[in-house]
């Protein structure tokens, strides 16, 4: 009871819910960019606001251009297979994760950087034998590397081979077509909450959640470890939204945000903390309380708030005691049908 009554202490207020150590203002609302009527200026106002911080997707834009500038390897090299290419795409993606991984992990959990402050659920990570190791922390770095980034790897050596080989559409620099370069980030942002969305409820259907959904959802208490921390089946599906730059021109550039969007945005939004707090200033954006609200509620908010589609196919979850009857209702209903 000390313990609870410690915690409440440092609870930052923040809307009218008391199932949570701090959440952001309530109800949480989704993008208004596919809003009918049209909004422009909220949809304007939405993407400037939340497309432009530093993380993400800012952060992930930068780690592109960092790598496709002085790390990626040349195109020729990639035309046939070799330990060197295939060994470079390795160390980006495994040295990313582990080094953003362990930073998160080592500030928000081990050194306690922020102690309480801005965190969603009071409880620490878990020991327990339903975990991997009978460790939680354990369980999803094992998960992680040896299924999450694993896939991750395998389909960009995947892309990386096809694109050398001229067996997929690649634009070759920001001239060759400017608009598109420019606008087809913003594919790729919906794109994204768009495939995500529709791999989500799939592997939610009741087979494919307990024999593989599950055991990413071992975590109601998510911390960044957990982000990647999925079967291989689901890693398989999970990126394989990398399948529209073998449709669409590419840049490389391209393909690296997209990837990061999903690899090192996964660590962010299941960092379990509104922001990183810097001197005890709001920082850096880091957990997705939207997100948050899934792990805890299971049947809900499948997808992200860059795309409605929660709340056109009535699973949204808008972080109110009111939303929260409705989903467990929901539940009861889904569950009572299998």
């Amino acid at each position: 009871m000390a313990h609870v009554e410690e915690n409440a202490q440092v609870r930052e207020p923040a809307g009218q819910s008391r199932d949570w150590n701090y959440h952001p203002d309530l109800p949480i609302r989704m993008s208004p960019v596919f809003d009918l009527p049209p909004k422009p200026k909220a949809a304007v106002a939405w993407l400037l606001g939340t497309w432009l911080k530093l993380t993400p997707p800012v952060s992930h834009m930068i780690f592109a251009l960092l790598v496709v500038s002085f790390v990626l390897p040349a195109t020729v090299e990639m035309q046939s297979f070799s330990w060197g290419w295939v060994g470079t795409i390795a160390a980006i993606t495994f040295g990313t994760v582990l080094l953003l991984g362990t930073a998160l992990h080592l500030y928000l959990y081990v050194f306690a950087g922020q102690k309480m402050r801005l965190k969603f659920d009071v409880r620490p990570m878990e020991k327990s034998a339903r975990f991997t190791f009978g460790d939680q922390v354990w369980d999803n770095f094992f998960w992680t590397m040896a299924s999450g980034v694993v896939f991750w790897t395998g389909w960009m050596i995947l892309y990386f081979y096809f694109a050398a080989n001229g067996w997929v559409p690649t634009l070759d620099s920001f001239g060759t077509s400017p608009i598109w370069f420019v606008a087809f980030f913003f594919v790729i942002r919906f794109w994204q909450s768009f495939h995500f969305y529709w791999i989500h409820r799939l592997i939610h259907i009741p087979y494919l959640f307990k024999t593989v959904h599950h055991l990413h959802h071992r975590n109601v208490n998510v911390g960044p470890w957990s982000g990647l921390a999925m079967h291989p089946v689901e890693s398989f599906f999970y990126f394989s939204g990398i399948l529209i730059h073998f449709v669409l021109p590419s840049h490389p550039i391209h393909v690296m945000f997209h990837m990061f969007s999903l690899s090192l945005g996964a660590l962010f939004s299941h960092a379990g903390f509104d922001k990183l707090l810097i001197r005890d200033k709001k920082a850096i954006e880091a957990g997705s309380f939207h997100h948050q609200l899934h792990h805890r509620y299971f049947e809900c908010n499948y997808g992200s708030e860059e795309m409605p589609l929660d709340r056109w196919f009535g699973s949204f979850h808008d972080g109110t005691q009111e939303a929260t009857q409705r989903i467990r209702a929901r539940k009861k209903l889904i569950f009572a049908r299998k």
